[in-house]
């Protein structure tokens, strides 16, 4: 599963990954205005939270992964 998360801004964010308080996008790697998660062997339901800061502020979006 990819998640996509785009964040747009002037100045353009920086942009990571979040599942609950760990930090899925390394500080040094964090891209600007989009960031891709790839997940693979899920196996179970989790959130990940889309962070987007920039020198304006920080704004999160959930999105919710559910395994059937």
């Amino acid at each position: 599963v990819n998640l996509t998360c785009v964040a747009v801004g002037a100045p353009m964010p920086y942009v990571k990954w979040m599942a609950g308080e760990v930090e899925l996008t390394k500080d040094e790697e964090m891209p600007v205005g989009r960031n891709v998660l790839e997940l693979t062997n899920i196996r179970q339901s989790t959130n990940y939270t889309c962070v987007a800061i920039s020198s304006l502020g920080m704004i999160e979006a959930t999105a919710q992964v559910s395994v059937k």
